[in-house]
């Protein structure tokens, strides 16, 4: 890692979290051509805390795999069933620790990374830098808007059109089953919110700009989306778009005052 490390990237380093090697199912369908690739972490203090990978299968049959999966618990039969792994997306600043691997179990992929992540994290495989144009290959298909970098970190949202599914990553967590209420406890006041939300880190980190953070969102809102995927929590299948406007209502006030208009 280069000397432009953040504090935050100190702390990814410091609190690696366990592989729970026993937990490696394979990829569950959620709607045609869309799965969900579950793993679950042990933190530092036992906190069990749940990971997604998602991946979408392209017009060409080819895979995008979004938020690389760690390889050395293994379970990837399920995925290379579903085709080839041709495009790899660290959709975040936080989710690219698995990347090396996956990629080196996978070289003839193509990896996507948010802006400013080779900057700032040194060892990653070479890539390319997500921009502002949609790549050729998801082009009808996955739609994309990129937050930051702010305050050194950046999030792109994915927006899989074929089956109106928004697609975050630590944006918005949805945390609802633990191992013990203690737990639950933990988690809450680690900054964890008790239904569909913003977490503390990304309220300091990602959403530390309101305006651009206003600007994001209401874009992320034209979207047509029915159903939320976050890495870690459950779907969001029922009523999304209101629950995704009130969750980040705070933010969606333009300067002066003026809100976003009410839910359709």
């Amino acid at each position: 890692m280069n000397t432009r490390r953040s504090i935050v990237d100190r702390l990814i380093q410091f609190a690696k979290p366990r592989l729970v090697s026993s937990f490696a199912p394979p990829p569950t369908q959620i709607a045609p051509n869309l799965w969900s690739l579950d793993r679950r972490l042990r933190m530092p203090g036992g906190l069990s805390l749940p990971t997604r990978t998602i991946v979408m299968r392209l017009r060409s049959e080819a895979l995008l795999v979004v938020s690389p999966p760690p390889v050395e618990i293994g379970g990837l039969d399920g995925l290379d069933a579903l085709g080839a792994v041709a495009e790899v997306l660290v959709p975040n600043s936080f989710h690219y620790l698995n990347a090396p691997g996956f990629l080196a179990r996978y070289p003839q992929a193509t990896l996507w990374v948010v802006p400013g992540l080779h900057q700032r994290v040194s060892g990653l495989p070479c890539g390319q830098e997500l921009s502002d144009l949609t790549p050729p290959s998801w082009q009808g298909e996955i739609e994309h808007l990129v937050l930051g970098p702010v305050r050194g970190v950046s999030e792109a949202a994915l927006f899989h059109r074929p089956s109106a599914t928004l697609i975050l990553t630590d944006l918005a967590f949805h945390m609802l089953q633990f191992e013990h209420r203690l737990e639950r406890i933990v988690w809450r006041l680690s900054g964890v919110p008790a239904g569909f939300g913003p977490s503390r880190t990304a309220r300091l980190l990602l959403l530390g700009d309101r305006a651009a953070a206003c600007a994001f969102l209401e874009r992320v809102l034209a979207w047509p989306f029915e159903r939320v995927l976050v890495a870690h929590g459950e779907p969001l299948e029922m009523n999304a778009v209101n629950v995704f406007r009130r969750a980040f209502a705070s933010y969606l006030t333009r300067p002066g005052g003026a809100s976003q208009p009410p839910a359709r």
